[in-house]
Parts: structure tokens; C-alpha cells; sequence
């Protein structure tokens, strides 16, 4: 582990919910890592989903030639968010191959895929204090497809905390797709296995970490919605020594 890792928040973290991106930060700082920012863009797939490939290219090259400039000492880059994360190490450079876009690639890892693996390693600081309380965790598609999924593991780390259930279903949001009027009866036909998962779990709150996905569940159950990492954060930031 390096003692700094460079953060790509995406849009979600960047303007929907910040605590997500002031999580990780809480999180690295609690294991003596530094985070760099840099100034970047949408990671491109909502335009490509759109059929804006121009507008995908412009923003995909701004983006990996900032995060390769940030990453060039030999860090690490993180993101929060599973789109992001496969635009940056896979589909963005099947379309828009350069040099930038290939070293990005080898160095970007989902946060809780990099931080299980310091679990693994007993390289992470588990001094976490108790947080009593359920929780569902739903595996977003854009994790599943990448053979990701290690925020259960992390949180149950925690003392306290009980995994109420996991849900692999499509919650029906598919990124762009259930925001669209058009697509909105659909949208909710798929949601109904996750909601009601959700509703049977009687969980405390629904870990995702896709916003997109949060937002779907909520909308759907009431339910309270949080990153695996700010549930992270907050266990660090209840230990008493």
C-alpha cells in the first residue's frame, strides 16, 4: 500500500451525495493514506449509454490523462462507484485505446475491492467501534459483471453490525434507463424483487454502492441508503480507545 492513492468520485459523490467522497477520504486517513483529487469530469458511460460517443471520447480523455498524471508516482487510483469504475478500467479503453487510458486501467480498483484486499493482507486498521445495527447489502450489476463484491466482508469487520441479507437482482434503474419517463412501468417491474427483499429483511439500512441503485431502493422501500465506506467511516469514527 502506498502511503497516497488518487480518488476518482464520479458524479454521484461529486454533486449528489459528497459524504460519499468525504467517507473514503475519512477512511484512507484512518489507514495513513493521503487522497489527491484531481480535477476530472464524468467518466463518459451516461453520454455513451446515450449514444454521445463524442461527448464520452472528450470527457474519457480529459479524465485519464488527469488520473494518469495523478497516478504517474505509482498510486493507486479508487473509485466509489461501479460505472466508474468499469468505464475507467474496461469499456472506456475498448473505445478509446491510448497510453493514458491503458496504465489508468492497470492501476483502478473499486474502494471496498482495495480495501479487502488490506483486510487479506492484515493491512487494515480494523479498530472499529460497535455499530449495532441490520444491514442489507445490494450488489449492484456494474460490480457483478467485474466479479466484484466485497463490501459484506468489510462491513462485517464491524462489531455489532449483522448482514441482514444480500440481493443480487437488477434493482431496475439501469443507469440512465428508469429516469426515463418511457421507461418507467418497466423500471419498477424489475425493482419489485429487490423492494421486496428490502421490505423482508427488516433491515436498519440498505448498504449499495451504486448511487443510482440507492436511489431506486429508497424510492421504492423508504429505506435508508448508505455507501459500504461511509458505514465504514462511521465505524471508525465510533472506536474509543
Amino acid at each position: 500500500m502506498t502511503s497516497k492513492i488518487v480518488y476518482f468520485p464520479g458524479c454521484f459523490a461529486n454533486y449528489y451525495n459528497p459524504d460519499i467522497g468525504k467517507s473514503l477520504v475519512e477512511v484512507m486517513e484512518r489507514n495513513g493514506v493521503e487522497v489527491i483529487v484531481p480535477n476530472t469530469r464524468c467518466c463518459g458511460m451516461p453520454q455513451m449509454a446515450n449514444s454521445n460517443i463524442k461527448g464520452a471520447r472528450k470527457n474519457f480523455d480529459i479524465n485519464v490523462k488527469m488520473l494518469a498524471e495523478a497516478a504517474s508516482p505509482g498510486y493507486d487510483i479508487l473509485t466509489t462507484c461501479p460505472s466508474c469504475n468499469m468505464m475507467l478500467t474496461s469499456e472506456g479503453q475498448e473505445f478509446f485505446e491510448s497510453d493514458e487510458a491503458r496504465l489508468v486501467s492497470s492501476r483502478v480498483y473499486d474502494a471496498c475491492h482495495y480495501l479487502s484486499h488490506l483486510a487479506a493482507r492484515r493491512a487494515l486498521n480494523t479498530n472499529f467501534g460497535r455499530i449495532n445495527m441490520r444491514v442489507f447489502y445490494h450488489n449492484p450489476c456494474h460490480l457483478r459483471v467485474q466479479n466484484i463484491g466485497d463490501a459484506v466482508s468489510l462491513m462485517k469487520l464491524i462489531p455489532g453490525l449483522h448482514a441482514a441479507g444480500i440481493s443480487t437482482s437488477c434493482c431496475g434503474m439501469g443507469g440512465s434507463y428508469g429516469m426515463k419517463a418511457t421507461n418507467y412501468a418497466r423500471s419498477v417491474e424489475v425493482a419489485q424483487k429487490v423492494w421486496e427483499e428490502v421490505r423482508a429483511s427488516e433491515a436498519d439500512i440498505v448498504a449499495t454502492d451504486c448511487g443510482g441503485c440507492g436511489l431506486q431502493i429508497q424510492a421504492g422501500t423508504g429505506a435508508r441508503i448508505m455507501h459500504p465506506v461511509t458505514v465504514l467511516s462511521r465505524a471508525y469514527a465510533h472506536f474509543h480507545r
